[in-house]
């Protein structure tokens, strides 16, 4: 979920978020793996999960879009009142390693831009 907050709601749109707020939030499972300023997230997503959301996002240019490659999330839709250990994402994750299972990784990067990945180097 892309989370935009602005004075009077929050928006799950992606295309929406574009004109309505500066930051935006992406969460899974109720956990926040990446935030930043829409610039940031949206030209250099970092967590897999972002990448996946900003992929389905659809290109107004017929062109580019019938070229686009959607990255399609596989693997085990865990449950939100039970969610996996360590990291949340970890059982849909192309790239999650057995220390996914062991720690939930915190936000980390500066203001313009953090992700939440034990996998993504630091911003």
């Amino acid at each position: 979920v892309v989370c935009a907050f602005f004075r009077g709601g929050v928006s799950m749109s992606i295309p929406v978020v574009k004109h309505i707020s500066d930051r935006v939030l992406v969460m899974y499972l109720g956990h926040a793996v990446e935030l930043g300023t829409y610039k940031e997230v949206y030209s250099n997503p970092q967590h897999p999960y972002t990448r996946a959301l900003m992929s389905a996002v659809p290109i107004p240019d017929p062109d580019k879009e019938k070229n686009k490659q959607i990255q399609l999330l596989e693997g085990e839709l865990p449950s939100p009142i039970n969610p996996p250990s360590g990291c949340v994402f970890r059982t849909r994750c192309p790239i999650a390693g057995p220390e996914c299972a062991k720690t939930r990784p915190l936000l980390e990067g500066s203001f313009n831009h953090a992700v939440s990945c034990l996998k993504v180097d630091p911003l």
